[in-house]
């Protein structure tokens, strides 16, 4: 693990990838010390320009509301849905996929039919379909990205635990007498689950997106601000106050940006390892 993260480090892109998404995890986190204003209180200051008045730094909306508290709330939502999320799927898909690498037979077949038919259907449109049922909210929003991601890793690690489970430290294992189960996760999974880093970062891309798309349809959290919703209330003044929509919008390709990068780092990193095994 050490010698991967050396190695990490040593890929500039991944470097810049953590630096950007250090840096935006951190305005997330500490947005409402930074800034501690209310990012739904009105004003009376409508769809002020930035950097014209220093109570309201990057302007404000078409009700007063101040974009910069906006930004930093709507940062807040897309890292808790992505990592929530994403965490959810990986968690299942693992569980899963480990399960049918080493049951084989039936539990493989449905398993991976099952994977299968949540695959056919586009990501976004299973979430927009569940959110459209069940109703908005943060609890949705991350329930339907994880139904619409979790086929993958489920993919990914039953292919590699049916790579692995024939290894001849597998083989080892199994004849100094641990049991299956204790294979399984003590020695198969740990070595199944370095593949699944650079889909996590892909699926927390992916996920970022998705509740963007939704809130931007007006699918997204009532509660909370979100880069989409912001997007979305821009177009209708787009020509006179272009940053409501550009300000969301180049935070949110910033973020895809930097965890598409960070993902990156970490295919490079173990990939050596992979080869070895």
């Amino acid at each position: 693990m050490t010698t991967a993260l050396l190695r990490l480090l040593r890929e500039p892109t991944a470097v810049l990838g953590l630096l950007l998404l250090a840096l935006l995890s951190l305005l997330a986190i500490a947005g409402p010390l930074v800034w501690p204003r209310d990012p739904d209180a009105p004003s009376q200051a409508l769809l002020l320009a930035p950097f014209v008045d220093p109570a309201h730094p990057l302007g404000t909306d078409r009700l007063g509301r101040d974009l910069l508290a906006r930004l930093l709330a709507g940062a807040r939502t897309s890292l808790a849905v992505a990592f929530t999320a994403t965490t959810a799927a990986l968690l299942f898909g693992t569980a899963l996929g480990l399960l049918a690498g080493f049951a084989g037979g039936f539990v493989d077949e449905v398993s991976m039919r099952l994977a299968e038919a949540f695959q056919i259907v586009p990501g976004f449109l299973i979430a927009l379909a569940l959110v459209s049922v069940i109703g908005p909210g943060f609890e949705t929003l991350v329930l339907a990205i994880a139904a619409a991601s979790w086929p993958a890793p489920a993919r990914l690690i039953r292919a590699e635990v049916m790579r692995l489970k024939r290894a001849d430290f597998v083989l080892a294992a199994i004849t100094a007498g641990l049991t299956r189960t204790q294979v399984a996760v003590k020695e198969v999974l740990p070595n199944a689950l370095p593949p699944v880093v650079p889909l996590a970062a892909l699926t927390a891309a992916a996920a970022i997106l998705i509740e963007a798309a939704l809130a931007f349809l007006g699918l997204g959290d009532p509660n909370r601000a979100s880069w989409g919703a912001m997007i979305a209330e821009g177009r209708a003044v787009l020509v006179s106050a272009p940053w409501l929509a550009l300000l969301p919008g180049a935070l949110l390709v910033l973020t895809v940006l930097a965890v598409n990068l960070v993902g990156e780092g970490f295919a490079e990193a173990t990939a050596a390892r992979r080869v070895a095994l």
